[in-house]
């Protein structure tokens, strides 16, 4: 998957998607994938690319990102605002530093929202990402707007047993709420 995006971003800066132009596209691919990888880079072995769940994950980003554009504006237009704010940890399902990276960005790219910071375990165990939010309701609608995220980012860019693993814990979820 990361070869392919570098050869796409490679034909875009050129602005030529002619074979020649691709072939070597893929050549600094492989080049920057396998020769240029820098030392303790972890993220990319642990996610694969779903085309069709990536254009989910960012439609749906889309969306949160016009709502969330507007509530920050009416905010700002108020003549009190109401505003409450507060920092939520919100515990991670998945370890993989590639989906994690790719959940705290779209926090932090929405406004109103922002990955303060993301702890991690020494044990292995999945990270806490600190997000700070302006229109802050309560924890539980937090914490379900990132596993959303989240479980619409595993389904486009992580692996088949992150896909299964999220899910049963998403279906345990809604097993105790019922």
């Amino acid at each position: 998957a990361l070869i392919i995006w570098l050869t796409i971003v490679w034909a875009f800066l050129w602005g030529d998607f002619g074979l020649a132009n691709l072939v070597a596209g893929v050549a600094v691919a492989l080049f920057v994938v396998w020769i240029g990888r820098p030392a303790d880079v972890h993220g990319m072995q642990l996610t694969s690319f779903h085309p069709l769940s990536a254009l989910v994950f960012v439609g749906y980003f889309a969306v949160q990102l016009v709502k969330s554009n507007l509530q920050v504006a009416w905010i700002v237009i108020s003549p009190r605002p109401h505003v409450r704010t507060a920092i939520v940890a919100v515990p991670m399902h998945v370890a993989s530093d590639g989906i994690v990276t790719v959940v705290a960005n779209a926090v932090t790219l929405t406004p109103g929202t922002l990955t303060v910071d993301v702890h991690e375990s020494d044990d292995g165990s999945p990270p806490v990402i600190y997000v700070h939010v302006l229109a802050f309701d309560d924890v539980g609608s937090v914490r379900a707007d990132v596993l959303r995220l989240e479980r619409l980012a595993v389904r486009a860019f992580g692996t088949t047993q992150q896909r299964i693993d999220l899910e049963a814990i998403v279906a345990a979820r809604a097993g105790s709420a019922s």
